[in-house]
């Protein structure tokens, strides 16, 4: 089978697609997106063009992206986030065609009537949709009018799984995250200064990079904790993964602290859950499936530094209710995100879809 597979290649995310699907003998995996992040053995890419550097590039693409597809002659095609790889993959006309929408793509896209007319026109094109979560299955068959499959993007239970903790008496709050407004890291450091004052012996640890590195920098000075806070900048879990992993056992309490509904699966929480870690997530978007309230974390409200705090002291003074929400994590992540069965969910729709004659 030859697939064809539209995304942006520097996306984690994507480079984890296709490094799963890259490792089926039976599948010739063929990419397309700009010519940036890490590239696999036995997948073939095909560069885009960068005219303007913003999103009309995707526009200007258009018909480059015919061109390759029909160099190509695969037997199915797969877009991966709607608003613009999924334009890509309607536009070129080819079938079957399947779109997988993310997140922002589903909920902030719309909101621009331009873009929204764009997201239906590439549905009316799809012959199956996906995405990750069910509130994000409820948003797009609004959207789309169609039926459409959940495949979660799990994780490799046997990859990310537990390591013994450091016994240095050092409890390790962490996050990875881009350093956005969207991802909350401000309300996480803020929440953080406030558990400083009652807990000496704690930590803040943040992976990840952006626009408002310098940002937090300050803030953390700001409030006086410059000792406490570690900045790892960006780890690719892809190309560095003992790295990421190392770090990520490390922690004793993961936190998510994401402030709008565009976070609609939280993998991060999957990662960090498979590895037993207590997880303390915003009541946003999917992440309320992802971490089930007291039983695998806790949920509280996005922007609230007291609440984050809160929920920061209530499992830094309790060992074992941090290890039962680690281990009931595990149980989930085993049941309903292994990685395994999510790529072989996604390969037998590509099977099903390629016998048919659309």
């Amino acid at each position: 089978m030859k697939l064809v597979l539209l995304g942006e290649n520097k996306s984690i995310h994507v480079q984890k697609w296709v490094q799963a699907i890259s490792m089926y003998k039976e599948i010739e995996l063929h990419v397309i997106s700009f010519d940036r992040g890490v590239k696999f053995d036995n997948v073939w890419y095909y560069p885009l063009k960068i005219y303007l550097g913003n999103k009309l590039d995707y526009f200007l693409n258009a018909f480059l992206v015919k061109k390759y597809i029909k160099k190509i002659k695969p037997d199915l095609l797969h877009s991966h986030y709607a608003s613009s790889y999924g334009f890509l993959g309607a536009f070129s006309g080819f079938h079957p065609y399947i779109i997988t929408g993310w997140g922002a793509d589903i909920f902030d896209s719309p909101k621009n009537y331009f873009m929204k007319l764009l997201l239906q026109y590439s549905f009316r094109k799809a012959d199956a949709i996906t995405v990750l979560s069910m509130i994000t299955k409820i948003e797009m068959k609004k959207l789309s009018g169609k039926n459409v499959d959940l495949i979660p993007f799990g994780v490799d239970i046997d990859k990310f799984k537990a390591i013994n903790k450091l016994d240095d008496n050092i409890l390790r709050i962490g996050a990875v995250r881009t350093f956005t407004e969207k991802y909350g890291i401000e309300y996480l450091i803020k929440g953080f200064s406030l558990a400083c004052k009652n807990f000496s012996n704690i930590q803040l640890h943040l992976i990840g990079d952006g626009s408002l590195m310098n940002k937090f920098g300050e803030l953390v000075k700001e409030l006086k904790i410059e000792d406490k806070v570690y900045f790892y900048g960006y780890v690719n879990q892809n190309s560095d993964f003992e790295k990421y992993i190392s770090i990520l056992n490390s922690f004793n309490i993961y936190v998510i602290p994401s402030i709008i509904d565009s976070e609609t699966f939280g993998v991060a929480a999957v990662e960090a859950s498979s590895c037993e870690l207590p997880v303390i997530a915003s009541n946003v978007g999917g992440l309320p499936e992802v971490v089930e309230d007291k039983i695998t974390g806790l949920i509280i409200p996005p922007r609230d530094v007291k609440a984050l705090a809160d929920a920061l002291e209530l499992l830094i003074s309790n060992k074992a209710l941090r290890m039962e929400f680690g281990k009931n994590g595990r149980i989930k992540v085993e049941k309903e995100y292994d990685w395994k069965n999510n790529v072989k969910k996604m390969v037998d729709l590509y099977k099903q879809l390629s016998h048919q004659k659309i």
